[in-house]
């Protein structure tokens, strides 16, 4: 919407939670990744243990999703909107 209006319509709310969003879906997947690789890094290495229970997996599902909402809190709180006039 920014592009082709040239303006940003949503208010200073949005444009904190528009970043927060960006950047939060960036860091869960990044550790999401993370958390695929020691996975899979576990399994190799050691094949007689047993596999993580659904209730570890669920645990790693909120400890990614609360880091990363750690991660992203600064971009959101610092984002600024600032009005040009023009002309």
């Amino acid at each position: 919407v920014r592009f082709v209006s040239s303006t940003w319509v949503f208010g200073k709310l949005m444009c904190h939670v528009s970043r927060f969003v960006q950047y939060c879906s960036v860091h869960v997947s990044v550790l999401t990744l993370a958390a695929i690789a020691l996975d899979r890094h576990q399994v190799i290495m050691h094949p007689l243990k047993p596999r993580m229970s659904m209730v570890k997996g669920g645990i790693c599902i909120i400890i990614i999703w609360v880091m990363a909402s750690c991660f992203s809190l600064p971009h959101a709180v610092y984002q600024t909107l600032t009005r040009f006039y023009v002309g």
